[in-house]
C-alpha cells in the first residue's frame, strides 16, 4: 500500500519534460507523417523494402543498446529478447526471401507453403517461452517494480511510444488499411523504443 501511495505522490517530480536529441526526431517524422502519406512512393514501404529494411537498422542498433547496459543488466538482456521477438514478427522470420527463393511468383507467401514451415514458426514459439523461463529465473519482476516507482519518466518518449503502437494498429484497420501510415508509425515506434532504452539504461534504480 505505501508502495503505491508513494508512486502517486512523487509521480509529478519523477515527469522529465527534457527531450533529447532523438526526441526532436521523433517530432520531426510524426510531422512527416501525413505529408508522407500524400506523396511518397508506395513501393517505398512494402514489405522488404526500404522503410521496413530502416525499422530493422533501428530495432538492431535497440538490441545493441540493451545489451550494453552495464545497471541492472538482466532486464536489459530481457529487453533485447523482446526486441529480437519484434525483429521476428516484423520480418516474419526472413519469409519474404524463402517465398522469392523457392515459391512460384503466384503462389500465397505463407510457411504452410513449405514442408516444414510449421517448424519455423514453432521456433518463435521456443523463443517466447525462453523468455518466460528467463524473466521469472531472473525475478525481472523486483526491477521493474523499482523502476516503476522510482525512475524518471520521460514523458515524451513514453508518449509517443504509445501514440505510434496505436497509430500502427488503427493503419492496419479495414476502413483505414494505409500500409504508408503502418510502417511510418512503425518507424517512429521503434525509434522512440530505442531512445527509451538508451535513456532508461543509464538509471541506478
Amino acid at each position: 500500500m505505501n508502495n503505491v501511495r508513494n508512486f502517486f505522490v512523487n509521480l509529478w517530480q519523477r515527469i522529465n519534460w527534457r527531450p533529447n536529441a532523438l526526441t526532436l526526431l521523433e517530432f520531426i517524422l510524426i510531422l512527416l507523417i501525413y505529408p508522407t502519406m500524400q506523396f511518397a512512393a508506395p513501393q517505398l514501404f512494402v514489405e522488404d523494402g526500404w522503410v521496413e529494411n530502416i525499422q530493422l537498422i533501428v530495432l538492431a542498433a535497440a538490441i545493441v543498446a540493451a545489451l550494453r547496459a552495464k545497471q541492472n543488466r538482466s532486464l536489459f538482456v530481457f529487453a533485447a529478447m523482446v526486441v529480437v521477438l519484434m525483429i521476428m514478427r516484423e520480418t516474419n522470420m526472413f519469409r519474404g526471401y524463402y517465398c522469392a527463393a523457392y515459391l512460384d511468383p503466384d503462389e500465397m507467401c505463407r510457411w504452410e507453403a513449405f514442408k516444414y514451415g510449421y517448424a519455423i514458426k514453432g521456433l518463435r514459439w521456443l523463443w517466447v517461452a525462453y523468455m518466460i523461463y528467463y524473466f521469472i529465473r531472473n525475478k525481472l519482476w523486483q526491477p521493474i517494480i523499482k523502476f516503476v516507482l522510482n525512475a524518471p519518466i520521460y514523458i515524451w518518449d513514453l508518449l509517443v511510444l504509445g501514440l505510434m503502437m496505436v497509430g500502427g494498429t488503427v493503419a492496419e484497420f479495414a476502413d483505414i488499411d494505409n500500409e504508408i501510415m503502418e510502417e511510418c508509425c512503425e518507424l517512429v515506434c521503434y525509434l522512440a523504443l530505442f531512445n527509451c532504452i538508451l535513456r532508461y539504461r543509464r538509471v541506478a534504480i
